[in-house]
């Protein structure tokens, strides 16, 4: 095989991967879930109140990061208007009334909001559930969402399978396949590989265990500590399924393995460690609603059937 004819079968197997033809219902419901999920995260919490916190709490904050996330400190008066307008963005998103234009107002909103709990919480505008939002939402943004599942659709439509609703899809698929993969990547740099090992699990499971506000779930975890084989086993499935989940981006066999694998793996960190993974509800967008939809239909159909006089 010469060096063209590889490049050329690799393009083509990026090309049937990335913009596999998907039905307008998946990325419909793509749609709903990432809005009702950015929706549900910003309810839980009130960053607008941040920007009237005293002034020595922004010291230090640099000049160009307030710059770079559009926050001014005592804007007591906007942002709960920004914060507002985000929510009924979000809202109209969901419901797929002009989604696309609100799609692009939430984006703006919530990279600007997002930052503001840091104050209190985190000393970074990451891993607080609002990480990939604002790129989900831009690419919502972008592409026909609004085909499926709003006011506007026709229920024809909702089947149709094309590469319009596949790269969007896919793209989004890959920022919640890259959580994974970046998070074995940093268990490697920071631990190696004896992270999963039995000693290092089951120090995780005694230490997220041991404060009684947080535990709220704790006979699981201390008892895997006392098994030092299952701390092991626990230890080394995680780091493998971190490292092949990017498959289920690619591939629709490993989808049906691997996200049913990741959505009981988050349970069992909740259970375990009480930890919840707020991009966990993300992995709903893996599933193939046209194939529910078609099999909705299907057992309308034949109830219909079997219900008529003979």
């Amino acid at each position: 095989m010469t060096i063209e004819s590889a490049r050329q079968r690799i393009a083509a197997l990026w090309e049937r991967a990335a913009f596999a033809a998907e039905p307008a219902v998946n990325l419909a419901m793509a749609r709903i879930v990432v809005g009702l999920h950015t929706l549900w995260i910003l309810l839980s919490r009130d960053p607008s109140a941040m920007s009237g916190t005293p002034t020595e709490f922004w010291r230090g904050v640099s000049a160009s990061a307030r710059l770079r996330y559009l926050i001014f400190p005592q804007m007591t008066a906007l942002e709960p208007v920004i914060q507002g307008a985000v929510v009924i963005a979000l809202i109209l998103l969901i419901l797929g009334v002009a989604a696309r234009p609100a799609g692009l107002i939430a984006a703006v909103g919530i990279y600007h909001l997002a930052p503001l709990e840091t104050l209190i919480w985190t000393a970074s505008p990451y891993a607080r559930g609002l990480t990939l939002a604002p790129l989900m939402l831009v690419v919502l943004a972008v592409s026909p969402c609004d085909r499926a599942l709003s006011p506007g659709s026709r229920g024809q439509r909702d089947t149709h399978a094309s590469w319009e609703y596949g790269w969007p899809l896919r793209l989004m698929q890959l920022w919640v396949a890259q959580i994974y993969l970046f998070s074995l990547i940093g268990k490697l740099l920071r631990t190696g590989w004896t992270w999963g090992s039995a000693e290092h699990m089951r120090d995780w499971f005694l230490w997220f265990n041991q404060d009684p506000q947080v535990a709220v779930f704790s006979t699981m975890g201390l008892w895997l500590a006392d098994h030092p084989v299952l701390c092991a086993l626990i230890g080394v499935t995680t780091m493998a399924l971190e490292a092949v989940f990017v498959a289920a981006v690619f591939s629709p066999r490993a989808r049906r393995w691997l996200v049913p694998v990741a959505l009981a793996f988050h349970v069992g960190i909740l259970l375990t460690l009480n930890v919840h993974v707020a991009e966990t509800w993300l992995l709903l967008i893996f599933t193939n609603w046209g194939w529910v939809y078609a099999q909705i239909q299907r057992r309308s159909a034949s109830q219909t059937l079997d219900t008529r006089p003979a």
